[in-house]
């Protein structure tokens, strides 16, 4: 097992009623093939928000937060280019990281 925690990054969207599916399916065939190319992707998790239907939540697992900086920004910004014409708007992005037993909790954190 690795000595740095797992990286979570959540991204939460906001997409309007009767577009979470296709914004979903987009959102798979854009990003999907890149995500699982790059070393250090684990996965991806899509959740509803059960009180807020208009919230899509993206969870994806990085194997540290180092694998998850190394995507290439300028790839990042052509992948987004390609996820138009939907009008979402990121709500919030959050970054997590695991915690391991016997690992300090200061480190995990940094």
């Amino acid at each position: 097992m690795s000595d740095q925690p797992i990286a979570i990054e959540h991204l939460c969207f906001r997409v309007p009623p009767g577009g979470q599916r296709a914004f979903i399916l987009q959102d798979e065939q854009v990003w999907g093939p890149a995500l699982r190319q790059q070393p250090g992707f684990l996965g991806k998790e899509v959740w509803l928000d059960v009180e807020d239907p208009e919230l899509v939540h993206l969870i994806l697992r990085w194997a540290s937060r180092a694998a998850w900086k190394a995507f290439p920004p300028e790839q990042a910004e052509a992948l987004d280019r390609q996820m138009q014409p939907f009008y979402v708007r990121l709500e919030q992005a959050k970054e997590y990281q695991l915690w391991q037993p016997g690992l300090p909790a200061e480190e995990a954190a940094n």
